[in-house]
Order: structure tokens, then C-alpha cells, then sequence
């Protein structure tokens, strides 16, 4: 097995990030108190938020020409320079780079539907040029495949595309089968190895984790458990098994987006659901996750964060750096022994017996240590997310907190739920409730990562 990459943020192993553009509760919401990286962390760049990206709205409403032979690479690059340099102001900006085209799609089998209108809208265009040639000899011509990667204006961000590596493991056809196994089909997998193209320049990885159809599927069986945990692992191992073929000398890092809000019914993720994709990601080895939605969720924000999704985000990524500091000496990330063992990154309730000798046998029984390719990076020219201002060496919070409103998969949100209550009943709502963790966390020294050095330029060409 291949080391993996050193943390992006030094001493924590697995990284929480906020995605969301919350304008109404950015600024009142404590992230890091809990554990999580703010938004300025991340950036996800969209078909109109980069570069004049061609695509069709449908097959009568051309975006940007629609096609790529209808583009200006000149301008495209121009406009994507810009587009950059304008939501990342700081030349060193240290966070996530995520290019999530939701039109783009690398290989045709996997899109043919909506891809059949560029093809058809290359094929009149080709015709016009070339009057004389055969039905097949369009066909031939008339898939376009777009390459893509990032400029070197912002190397240290670590960039991707999203949602790739994908799978194809949740078809209602697949779920029915009462042996779902959640694995991804081997013509599946075939197809993500003829990507080495993309792998080898990205600078991570950006899975889509998604419950959606799932939930739908299953609205109130209990058999969606199951299977989404089966659903959501398995995307989850593939992702891993991408980032080992970069052809780099370490494992590409892994960053699974999970959307925090189900579309159908506009409610936040349940504690089940946090543990199948937090819990199974960390677990399984991942750099972190983002806590991604393009818009703003309808649903209060505040309350999911303060009642369940921070007090879980505390306890899986204390557990993280308590393990990789008791079984790793910290030079490494906990990784599952067995991938298809319920183990997890958690922390015990009090009522359990939380000595580090009783914990440390229980990780040393069920985690191995994938180690990292070389030491912590020098801090000297590190700076914040997006502003260019220099970072502080120790987290704000670093104070030390118990294990009392931290909840566990077996005793659920009750108690965390009491704690927000009662502090609003005290305080006139003025007063948020603040996770707890039994431990002073790290000093949280933010290094830089290695000088990825990649071009940021959209080359739209016709394959053979």
C-alpha cells in the first residue's frame, strides 16, 4: 500500500469542512468550536462560475455556444483566470479546489442521454465541413471529450473534479436483490481505471455522497440502513482505490462531499446517516469530508449543527487524532482492519469505560496505521483561506471539555438536545451550546501542502 499524503491542516488526520454558503447563519455559527473547518476552507467552482464553459440548458438553449468548437480558449482561460484570482484573492490559499461541472462528463457510456445533444450538435456542425462523409465517419468525429485541470495561480489548494470516481452501485434493480452486496460493478471500476488522465492531475479526490435515491426508495423500511451503509461504503472504497493510481508516490487525498440536506423532504441527515458517511469515511481512511449543498438549505441550520451534526463532527475527529496519536505516534492515519466490519472512529459516552489503555487496545484490535509519506511541511508561508492573512499557530478553542453532551450511536442526540434546550431557555436563545470533548485538542498548526504545481486550462479536443 502506498503512504498517504500528509493532513492538509497539521495533527488532524481526518478534516471536516463546511461547504454551504449560509449568508444568514455564517456569522453566527461557531464551526471551529465543534471541530469543523469554516467555508472559507473550500471553494467549488460551478458551469458558470468558470471560464465560459459550453454546455446545453436542452437541445434549443446553447450556453457559451454550447459546444466546445464554438468557444475561445483565449477568452475561456482569460474568464477562468479571473474567476479565480476573484474567489481566491490569496495567491497561497491552503484549502480545497473543487470543480463540480455537472455537464461535463469524461466518458460517453456513463452520460449517453444528455450527451447524445452534443453529439448530435457536433455531427450538423461536421456535416457542414465535410458534406461528403459517411454516417460512421461522424460518429467517429463526434465525441468530444473535454480535459480539464487548475492553473498554477493557487498551487497549493489541492484540486478535483467532483463527483468522480463514480460507481454506479444504487439502481433500484441493485438494491431489490436481497444479497446487495454494494459493490461496485467491475465494468464500473474498468472505467475509472481508463481515467488515469484525470487521477494523474488532480490533487485529490471528490466522491458525491448521496442518499437521495436511497431514502426515497426506502421511505420508512428498515432495510434502507443497510443498504445505504452498503451503498455509501462501497463508493466510499472506491474513491481509495482511484486515489492509489495517480502515479504519484503517495495515495491522492481523499475528500467525500456529502449533501447535508435530502431535496425530497428538506430535513437534515439523521445520526444513522452521519455515521454511514462521516463515520464510514474516516474509518475507512479518508482526508475528511465536506458538508457540501450548492444553495442555501431551507431547513434552520443552526440547530443541526448545534444539536447532532457538531457534537458527532467532535467526537469522530477527536477520536481520529487520539488514535493516530496512540497507535501511530501521530505519523499516520487509523485505517479500518476489515472494510466490511461496522468498526468506527467514536469516542465512548461516560458511561463507558474511556481509559486510553481500554481504548487503545480496542483501535490497535479493529484500526491499522496507514502511515504518511514524509513529515509535517514547513508553516513559514502558510495563509488563511481566501483573504491572505496569516494564520494563527493554535485553534481559538483549545480549551479542555468533557465528555458530557457528546453523543454516541447507541444513547442518540438526547442529551446534546437537553444542553441546547435549557441554554436557550436560560439565556433568551442569546446562547449556543458548545460540544464538549474530554481531551485539550492539538495545537492545530496549519502547514502547508506539497508544491502540487498544476495549469489550470480547459483544452477541448475531438477524440478518435
Amino acid at each position: 500500500n502506498l503512504p498517504a499524503c500528509p493532513p492538509l491542516l497539521s495533527g488532524q488526520p481526518f478534516i471536516v469542512f463546511w461547504g454551504i454558503k449560509d449568508s444568514s447563519c455564517s456569522n453566527r455559527l461557531d464551526f471551529r468550536s465543534f471541530g469543523i473547518e469554516p467555508e472559507g476552507r473550500v471553494a467549488v467552482f460551478y458551469e458558470d462560475t468558470l471560464g465560459n464553459y459550453p454546455y446545453f440548458v436542452d437541445k434549443d438553449n446553447p450556453v457559451n455556444g454550447g459546444l466546445p468548437q464554438h468557444t475561445k480558449l483565449d477568452l475561456h482561460i482569460q474568464k477562468t483566470q479571473g474567476d479565480v484570482e476573484t474567489a481566491l484573492p490569496a495567491p497561497r490559499y491552503l484549502g480545497l479546489g473543487v470543480v463540480r461541472w455537472q455537464e461535463w462528463a469524461p466518458q460517453w457510456s456513463r452520460r449517453a442521454g444528455k450527451q447524445g445533444l452534443y453529439q448530435n450538435a457536433t455531427k450538423k456542425l461536421l456535416r457542414r465541413f465535410f458534406p461528403d462523409w459517411t454516417k460512421q465517419e461522424l460518429e467517429r468525429w463526434s465525441k468530444v471529450r473535454v480535459y480539464c485541470s487548475v492553473q498554477r495561480s493557487r498551487p497549493k489548494a489541492l484540486w478535483g473534479m467532483c463527483p468522480y470516481p463514480s460507481c454506479s452501485n444504487g439502481s433500484p434493480a441493485q438494491t431489490a436483490l436481497s444479497n446487495y452486496t454494494g459493490e461496485c460493478p467491475e465494468e464500473e471500476r474498468s472505467l475509472n481505471d481508463q481515467l488515469l488522465w484525470l487521477w494523474r492531475r488532480s490533487n485529490a479526490i471528490y466522491p458525491l455522497l448521496t442518499l437521495e435515491k436511497i431514502q426515497v426508495q426506502y421511505r420508512n423500511c428498515l432495510w434502507s440502513t443497510t443498504v445505504a451503509a452498503l451503498f455509501l461504503s462501497n463508493q466510499i472504497r472506491e474513491a481509495l482505490r482511484v486515489a492509489s493510481l495517480g502515479g504519484s508516490s503517495d495515495d491522492l487525498p481523499v475528500f467525500p462531499l456529502v449533501r447535508s440536506v435530502y431535496a425530497s423532504t428538506n430535513t437534515f441527515l439523521s445520526l444513522s446517516d452521519l455515521v454511514t458517511t462521516i463515520g464510514e469515511s474516516a474509518a475507512l481512511g479518508t482526508a475528511g469530508i465536506v458538508i457540501w449543498d450548492k444553495t442555501e438549505p431551507k431547513t434552520e441550520v443552526q440547530i443541526c449543527v448545534y444539536v447532532l451534526l457538531g457534537p458527532y463532527v467532535s467526537n469522530v475527529t477527536a477520536a481520529s487524532r487520539l488514535c493516530s496519536a496512540s497507535l501511530c505516534q501521530n505519523r499516520g492515519r487509523c485505517v479500518r482492519l476489515e472494510q466490511d466490519k461496522p468498526t468506527y472512529l467514536h469516542l465512548p459516552s461516560n458511561s463507558q469505560d474511556a481509559a486510553d489503555r481500554v481504548r487503545s487496545k480496542l483501535w490497535k484490535r479493529d484500526f491499522q496505521c496507514q502511515w504518511f509519506s514524509s513529515a509535517d511541511r514547513d508553516v513559514s508561508d502558510q495563509q488563511s483561506p481566501k483573504d491572505g492573512v496569516p494564520s494563527v499557530g493554535k485553534r481559538e478553542d483549545s480549551v479542555r471539555r468533557g465528555l458530557d453532551v457528546l453523543p454516541t450511536v447507541s444513547d442518540g442526540i438526547s442529551t446534546t438536545t437537553g444542553a441546547y434546550r435549557a441554554q436557550n431557555e436560560e439565556t433568551g436563545g442569546s446562547v449556543s451550546p458548545r460540544t464538549t470533548l474530554g481531551m485539550p485538542l492539538d495545537k492545530g498548526e496549519i502547514k502547508s501542502p506539497s508544491g502540487i504545481l498544476v495549469l489550470l486550462l480547459l483544452l477541448l479536443v475531438l477524440c478518435s
